[in-house]
């Protein structure tokens, strides 16, 4: 896939290898020219956890989720589950990433990834090979293949994932599921077992991630296509444009046209590299 550009800015996304793609969303870059300041900002949308690593020589980088300001990130973090919208103050430079699944969370790390929900940590926090793998991005531009061979190192190391959590992710991503209750219903659980499962493997109740999934698929064409917002909006199942806005100051801390202001050039960039790689925008 060839690189977006708009302006100074370029983001690329890579499929993962057939092995990985049931595990991981997909890989990324990000690049800008490199400042003195902190000239640039920008955001990134609520999403699954998240490794991103900063290549040399690129600047150090803040990011904000919800109250709380992680600067500066690590080098090689982990940004766990997010339900707000992560707002990026930085210098340029070059950010490349993999966002994990939930089953690819469970398969690759494992434990309650609640405890990493809107945060940000160190990799090697939780995996020793983290130093390993920002060296091999070092010296090679070829970064999906460098992921691809990192990721499928760990695939054995653990037992099996629960296959639940890929059956539930694709549940999620049914614009037709809409209560909570069909969902346990469909997985054999009650809603208090499902809300566990959710919160241990997803970091968020059901409630919530039906909302975020809902929010994420209307408000990119709100974004990319004004004209088709309201069908959007009708066809995420919201009942009126309060509702939607809701919503938005819930997952974006602020209104779709404030967000629109704050975001900068490469979330712009980033719907239409995703259309590109994946078809989807999220």
């Amino acid at each position: 896939m060839k690189e977006v550009e708009a302006g100074d800015v370029g983001v690329r996304y890579l499929p993962a290898g057939q092995r990985l793609a049931r595990y991981v969303t997909g890989y990324h870059r990000f690049a800008a020219p490199v400042s003195a300041v902190r000239d640039i900002h920008d955001a990134f949308f609520p999403s699954v956890a998240t490794i991103r690593v900063t290549l040399p020589p690129s600047p150090s980088w803040s990011l904000k989720l919800g109250s709380r300001c992680f600067d500066p990130v690590p080098p090689v973090a982990l940004t766990g589950p997010t339900s707000y919208a992560g707002y990026v103050a930085c210098g340029g430079g070059v950010l490349v990433g993999v966002g994990l699944r939930p089953f690819g969370w469970a398969q690759f790390f494992g434990g309650d990834v609640s405890r990493y929900a809107n945060r940000v940590i160190a990799l090697d926090d939780i995996d020793p090979g983290a130093q390993m793998l920002c060296d091999a991005l070092e010296r090679d531009d070829a970064f999906d293949a460098v992921f691809d061979q990192w990721l499928e190192a760990r695939l054995q190391r653990r037992p099996p994932a629960d296959p639940r959590i890929e059956v539930l992710c694709e549940i999620l991503r049914d614009p037709a599921t809409t209560r909570i209750e069909t969902v346990a219903e469909v997985l054999d659980m009650s809603p208090r077992g499902l809300a566990a499962m959710t919160r241990f493997n997803f970091g968020f109740t059901p409630k919530l991630l039906l909302r975020r999934t809902r929010f994420l698929r209307a408000v990119t064409i709100v974004l990319t296509d004004p004209e088709g917002g309201p069908a959007a909006l009708e066809a995420a199942g919201y009942w009126d444009r309060s509702h939607f806005l809701r919503d938005s100051h819930l997952f974006l801390g602020c209104s779709v046209r404030d967000f629109a202001r704050r975001r900068g050039p490469h979330n712009q960039v980033a719907i239409a590299a995703r259309v590109q790689a994946f078809g989807t925008p999220v």
